[in-house]
């Protein structure tokens, strides 16, 4: 199945495709309480989330790296200045390829809510490895609960991505979660701006 801004999927994962806005809403709530499970809570934010093609991602993206990748969600929000200084943010939306087989679908979900979270927990200006790295990092956990093999064949992607930002920042988040709890290590990367090492996080409270 070809569809006319160039998205191409098998007939076997079109027919889990997710194609209406209310598929898309009823996914979304289910993938915030995955991330709920997790102490990442977004039930009280406002994260709309919108079905679209190709095109209108890759005119929204922020970052001139996608044109080496498929660009297949975007969270996006706005800044207002004065002076020089920022005096407002506003988390406009979420964007996700339509049509996208189910369980792909989800785990761009819980990748772009995962920005969102950081976004209205004020974790501004962080590196772009380590917000994408944990925004994956969020993907793999989801994925490490299920028993298919679909499931198994994103995990393996994720974990031999080559990619500097979403490879790299993966591994350094997962072995961040080795040296301590998630919420010690989200408190951990706004305070610091970085990833923990062995001695930093030996010695971090």
């Amino acid at each position: 199945m070809q569809y006319p801004d160039g998205l191409v999927i098998c007939n076997i994962c079109n027919l889990r495709s997710v194609s209406t806005q209310q598929q898309a809403d009823r996914i979304v709530a289910e993938m915030k309480s995955a991330l709920a499970s997790v102490g990442l809570i977004l039930h009280k934010s406002s994260t709309p989330v919108t079905l679209c093609g190709r095109d209108e991602l890759r005119e929204a993206s922020r970052h001139n790296f996608h044109n080496e990748r498929p660009i297949l969600g975007l969270a996006r929000w706005s800044t207002t200045t004065a002076g020089g200084n920022v005096i407002a943010r506003n988390f406009q939306d979420i964007l996700i390829q339509k049509d996208l087989p189910e369980e792909h679908f989800r785990t761009v979900a819980i990748h772009e809510l995962t920005h969102a979270w950081f976004f209205y927990n004020q974790y501004y200006d962080l590196p772009l490895q380590i917000e994408e790295g944990m925004c994956v990092m969020m993907e793999y956990s989801w994925l490490k609960g299920l028993d298919t093999k679909d499931a198994e064949y994103r995990r393996l992607a994720i974990e031999n991505s080559d990619d500097p930002v979403y490879g790299d920042g993966f591994r350094k988040a997962k072995a961040s979660l080795k040296l301590m709890p998630l919420k010690t290590l989200l408190s951990f990367i706004k305070e610091k701006g970085c990833f923990p090492t062995r001695w930093s996080a030996f010695f971090y409270h």
